[in-house]
């Protein structure tokens, strides 16, 4: 089969949206289909993953995640390059990544009827605006982008979507049967248990002997950096020696800064971007992983990471959370630092504890969040819709 990727995105750029494609495209080459992706013309080539650039302009830098004007303009460069690929490739399967692919693919449907459709939500293009201080509830702004995302849901495209994203898409107008849940997947040969690298540690100054905890992520205020770097500070209190490992980008120095006035330099590394193959060395420095997300309806693609290496996961007791772990993590308040803070000194503190959760983790992740089991199910879903 073969399967056109549209991902309006600077791909690839070491960051959970676009590990999230990469996976879903190396899983889905495994099982012998021919995959093709359609993307910015920023971001990096990975080897093995055909990708299509469209161009980019000079002045369009922007690597994280979050809306622009510029993304806005890129789009129709985005459709062009899309419609050359497809009339090219003739593709049996369009997966549209991220509302704006699903709006690309609305165009090229009027184009190209043979190929099934597919929309992967990975989470609400409003609510993400708002967290990103794009446009303001309310506004004029909020108004149109809201009408857009109800316009693109309802396009009779079969939206496959995982974690929790049903009651938003129920709000928004889908029909039941417009929809398709499919839990996501790990890596779980990339992403085992195994013991801290001493040589990485040593590189970075992580003394192992310490207490230690883990957060991997964009350092966003909506993906809850500003609450953990908080709780981190209420932790330390309790156990002083406390060492936090902080990968991600961007705004380390921000958050440097933050850590600095609330007198915790000395409890937080920071090691800033690292690429997506590395990961699960780094992983490796801690018997503790946090998650504190705030964002209310955005995936969380570490999480399954997490599980797989075997650690003990502290996260915020939000839907999304559940949905992936289950009883193999542990919960904080939402968006509580003191609550986060107490569960990241219950968990340092008892060795014996994260093990048992650290097992239960790594079962999870082989029995139940597979990457072959993810991409048999999107498999099947393809299937089922080019019989239609």
């Amino acid at each position: 089969m073969r399967i056109l990727f549209i991902a309006p995105t600077p791909f690839f750029a070491d960051r959970g949206c676009h590990t999230q494609i990469y996976d879903e495209v190396t899983t889905l080459q495994k099982l012998g289909h021919e995959v093709i992706v359609c993307t910015y013309g920023l971001g990096r080539d990975v080897e093995g993953v055909k990708t299509v650039r469209t161009i980019n302009f000079p002045w369009y830098k922007k690597l994280s995640a979050g809306p622009s004007k510029t993304k806005i303009l890129l789009l129709p460069c985005m459709f062009v390059t899309t419609f050359k690929t497809m009339r090219k490739f003739k593709p049996d399967v369009v997966h549209a990544s991220l509302h704006e692919g699903a709006l690309i693919g609305y165009g090229c449907r009027f184009f190209f009827r043979k190929p099934a459709y597919v929309f992967d939500i990975q989470g609400s293009l409003t609510g993400e605006s708002l967290q990103h201080n794009f446009i303001k509830k309310g506004k004029a702004g909020y108004k149109l982008l809201l009408w857009m995302e109800k316009f693109i849901v309802t396009r009779q495209f079969d939206i496959v979507f995982n974690d929790n994203m049903e009651k938003e898409l129920i709000a928004l107008g889908v029909k039941k049967e417009g929809y398709k849940k499919v839990r996501f997947g790990v890596n779980t040969d990339m992403f085992y248990p195994r013991k801290a690298n001493e040589k990485l540690a040593e590189r970075h100054g992580i003394d192992l002997s310490r207490p230690r905890i883990l957060y991997m992520g964009l350092l966003e205020e909506y993906q809850g950096t500003d609450v953990l770097i908080e709780a981190i500070g209420k932790a330390v209190k309790k156990v002083p020696d406390l060492l936090a490992v902080i990968i991600g980008y961007p705004n380390v120095e921000k958050y440097k800064q933050l850590a600095k006035e609330k007198n915790i330099e000395k409890n937080i590394v920071f090691l800033g971007k690292i690429e997506y193959k590395k990961v699960p060395e780094y992983l490796s420095l801690s018997p503790v992983a946090v998650a504190p997300k705030i964002a209310p309806t955005e995936g969380d693609g570490k999480l399954y990471n997490y599980l797989a290496m075997g650690m003990m996961v502290v996260a915020f007791d939000r839907d999304v959370a559940r949905e992936v772990m289950g009883d193999a993590g542990i919960y904080a308040e939402f968006n509580h630092a003191g609550s986060l803070a107490d569960r990241i000194v219950e968990a340092v503190g008892d060795v014996s504890m994260q093990k048992a959760y650290g097992e239960k983790a790594r079962k999870r992740a082989v029995e139940e969040l597979s990457l072959m089991h993810y991409g048999k199910e999107l498999e099947q879903i393809y299937y089922h819709l080019k019989e239609k």
